[in-house]
Formats: structure tokens, C-alpha cells, sequence
């Protein structure tokens, strides 16, 4: 394995786990700011979206194509890990009302297929944009200048 391939590893390892702590963290979050009907649930998810593309561009300009593929990776694992840890980030929200999240957020839980899906297809797509557009970056549409 060369070194670059370990390091977009390392990264995508890394960058995994950054998005699982926010995305949890989102979650919580939303819970209370639903519970206490702020309103700000949109507001918090979409900056959850964004912190991951965020992540996505890092690792697309470290790795080219391959960090496209490491993106994918690390969006289908993030969001599988945070969807695990659902009923832990509801647990956290409720703490200082355990009957009264409770009755709110009785189960069935939402469908988190809808969030997930969104969330891979965006940033895998945005990911492969951005490195189209730094291949593009490096093409003159004129032609080569030395002719």
C-alpha cells in the first residue's frame, strides 16, 4: 500500500468518526430543539450536511477519484453508525424529561432512509463534481499554446 493510499485511509478513518460526533451531536440537538418546538431542526440538519461535504472536499483534494470513493465510504458509514446511535442521541435530549420525550418521540422512530439517502447521494455527487471541476481546472479550451 503507498503512502498516499494509507494516508486517505488514515483520513477517511478520521473524517468518519468527525462526521458520526456531529451527526450525533445534530441529533441531540434536533430532539431538543423539536421538543421545545424552537423550530431550528432544518437549520441544524443542514449544517450537519454541510460539515459533511465539508469533509467530502478534504478528502477529494487529498485523494483525487480515489477520495471520491473514500467519501462514499465514509458517508454510507457515518450515516449507518448515527442511525445505531439513534436511540442513544434521543436517551441524551430526554435527560432532563424522560416522560416527556418519551410521549413525544414514542416509537415507531422516523424513517432515517430519506436523511441517509439524501445525505450519500448529495455529498457523493458534490464530491465527484468537485474533482471534475479540478480536472477542468487544468484544461485550456483553446487548445495547447505552443501551436
Amino acid at each position: 500500500m503507498s503512502k498516499d493510499t494509507r494516508s486517505l485511509l488514515v483520513l477517511t478513518v478520521g473524517y468518519t468518526f468527525a462526521a458520526v460526533l456531529f451527526g450525533f451531536g445534530a441529533n441531540v440537538f434536533s430532539f431538543r430543539s423539536a421538543y421545545e418546538e424552537l423550530g431550528r431542526e432544518t437549520l441544524i440538519q443542514a449544517t450537519s450536511t454541510f460539515v459533511y461535504l465539508g469533509l467530502a472536499l478534504l478528502l477529494v483534494f487529498k485523494g483525487g477519484w480515489k477520495g471520491v470513493l473514500a467519501t462514499l465510504f465514509m458517508m454510507v458509514g457515518a450515516t449507518a453508525i448515527i442511525w445505531a446511535l439513534f436511540p442513544l442521541s434521543l436517551g441524551l435530549a430526554g435527560v432532563g424529561d424522560p416522560g416527556g420525550y418519551a410521549e413525544r418521540f414514542a416509537r415507531p422512530w422516523p424513517s432515517y432512509s430519506n436523511w441517509a439517502v439524501f445525505d450519500i447521494v448529495f455529498v457523493g455527487i458534490a464530491a465527484a463534481f468537485a474533482q471534475g471541476l479540478r480536472l477542468m481546472a487544468h484544461v485550456n479550451p483553446k487548445g495547447r499554446r505552443d501551436e
